[in-house]
């Protein structure tokens, strides 16, 4: 039985591509073949799905010409007989031995449940929250396209670049929920480029990398946020390999950065060229008549109605730079409002007194001191209380919030953020940042606050 096997993994190489046969065909494993019935082990449920998405057209034909048009495979989930036999190996995860369920006819013979996966996209990023104007009309018809038309490969890569603040998260976002909905069978994944650089360290100080790239092989829709954080040439090189995977199997990769893949240095040439493959689109800074419709959607969203249009339209003409710096804006005046038991009414007056104040055109290049300091001064903590082993609840909040403002307003690695809070390490750095984003996500009080402080910080 093992030759006509044999005979059936030579009938598929004829019928496909080698990368395909390769990548594909080395985990399987024969075990018997009996009363109409192929048995085959397989390192996972997850790898026989996007085998099955892969190759199921030629895989079956081959066995159809093998062991004949009747025959029904069951899958086996295997493990190692001896645990330590690959001890210090990276390979896919296995667990115990034990046959699946009959396939239900022999026209799908391979399909094999999916299993769920968190996409970790913000649901509020959605394409009827996005405000249009001209400097993101293209992107917002192209990212419609895209979420549109699934098995399109004109745009795809979709590479987003622009400036912090314009809307290309909330864009990628929007393109990834609206597939979600369409398609939820779909393995569809945001990740920051700095938590895919993290996870791939962590992946090479575990010995696991092959487990690493198998994920990020079996997604049907990748998001990459931030692209120039991935910075070294191991984590091109690894993304590289991942990229070519998703491509062949015409899985969608969506990228933003801040910059054109033209204008990156100290990156292969083989990599620019495949980021070059799709399309590359910008989004600007919003312009006048955009500023003002962010501004009238979000008091209309969280229903404040103390803005009268004077004060918006003064906003809209002296805050110019970004979405977020304008969202933070009226957080900051409804703060400082607030902050006199609300006896301050939101007119002209106040915010001719407070925004040229927070808008300071001559800004500083931001540092961890900087943000360290400014934290705790806001917090009335200490710099010692920081760098400490306290797990006060007050001092961990700042803790996150330094984390997290420093990852996101400067260049300090993980690492490096770590070593300056009292010699915590990378991963603990990376948690602060997931904590405070989710409790973002969630909760909107929260999230004004923390956009008061950005907007503030930013103007110092």
């Amino acid at each position: 039985m093992q030759d006509l096997w044999n005979a059936c993994m030579q009938a598929l190489q004829q019928k496909t591509s080698p990368e395909l046969f390769n990548t594909w065909t080395r985990p399987l494993k024969f075990h018997a073949y009996t009363e109409g019935v192929l048995y085959i082990g397989i390192p996972s449920r997850v790898f026989a799905e996007e085998m099955v998405k892969a190759l199921r057209e030629p895989f079956e034909q081959a066995i159809y010409e093998t062991f004949g048009k009747s025959t029904r495979v069951q899958w086996k989930l295997e493990v190692d007989e001896d645990p330590n036999a690959n001890a210090g190996k990276a390979s896919l995860p296995r667990p115990a031995t034990r046959t699946a369920p009959d396939a239900p006819n022999a026209a799908q013979p391979m399909a094999p449940k999916a299993e769920a996966m968190q996409s970790f996209l913000n649901e509020e990023y959605t394409f009827d929250r996005f405000c249009k104007g001209e400097s993101n009309a293209h992107a917002l018809n192209i990212a419609l396209s895209i979420a549109g038309r699934l098995d399109g490969q004109t745009f795809n890569p979709f590479f987003l670049y622009g400036p912090s603040g314009v809307g290309k998260t909330h864009l990628v976002t929007a393109i990834g929920l609206e597939i979600k909905q369409h398609h939820p069978d779909k393995r569809v994944l945001f990740v920051a480029a700095a938590t895919f650089r993290t996870q791939y360290t962590d992946a090479v100080r575990m010995n696991k990398v092959n487990d690493f790239v198998h994920f990020y092989q079996t997604i049907d829709v990748l998001i990459i946020d931030d692209f120039q954080e991935i910075k070294t040439e191991k984590t091109h090189h690894v993304f590289f390999h991942i990229f070519n995977h998703l491509q062949s199997l015409k899985r969608k990769i969506i990228i933003t950065c801040d910059r054109p893949p033209s204008q990156f240095e100290g990156i292969e040439e083989r990599l620019l060229t495949r980021l070059k493959w799709g399309i590359t689109i910008d989004i600007q800074r919003p312009d006048l008549q955009l500023r003002r419709d962010i501004l009238h959607d979000k008091l209309r969203r969280e229903n404040i109605v103390s803005f009268p249009e004077e004060v918006i339209q003064y906003i809209a003409e002296n805050v110019s730079d970004s979405v977020r710096e304008l969202q933070g804006m009226v957080n900051s005046m409804l703060a400082f409002s607030m902050g006199y038991n609300g006896a301050c009414s939101i007119d002209i007056e106040l915010a001719k007194r407070i925004i040229p104040r927070l808008v300071n055109q001559a800004r500083k290049v931001l540092n961890m001191d900087t943000i360290l300091n400014f934290v705790c001064d806001r917090r009335e903590l200490k710099p010692a209380d920081i760098r400490s082993k306290s797990r006060k609840a007050p001092i961990a909040s700042a803790r996150h919030l330094i984390c997290y403002l420093t990852h996101k307003y400067t260049d300090t690695s993980l690492s490096q953020i770590g070593r300056n809070l009292g010699g915590r390490d990378h991963s603990t750095v990376l948690h602060s940042c997931t904590s405070l984003e989710k409790q973002m996500a969630t909760n909107k009080v929260f999230r004004a606050e923390i956009e008061a402080l950005e907007t503030e910080l930013s103007q110092l």
